[in-house]
């Protein structure tokens, strides 16, 4: 895998590690305009992007985000839900 997290030896974020920091993944999301927070898999979330908001937002969720787990996270937004062939983890993502 690429992913330079990875490469730099994060873990994927273990749902064991993502649910006990719900309340404040929740509360970061909502700073760069994300809600309905999903945990996915490993290292996986889906969560509602606002119309208003950017890349730069999730790429900034993403960075606290690693910093609160100490392990690799990535945010996908629910708008892939909309595509054909969309990974069976995301489409089952459970809320935090």
């Amino acid at each position: 895998m690429t992913h330079a997290n990875i490469e730099q030896g994060l873990p994927l974020a273990a749902e064991a590690i993502v649910a006990p920091n719900a309340r404040r993944l929740q509360e970061i999301a909502r700073q760069h305009g994300i809600d309905d927070l999903r945990f996915a898999s490993a290292g996986r979330l889906v969560g509602h992007v606002g119309a208003d908001r950017d890349l730069f937002d999730v790429f900034a969720f993403q960075r606290e985000a690693r910093q609160l787990l100490g392990a690799d996270i990535e945010l996908f937004s629910d708008a892939v839900l909309d595509h054909d062939h969309v990974s069976p983890d995301l489409a089952a993502a459970r809320p935090l």
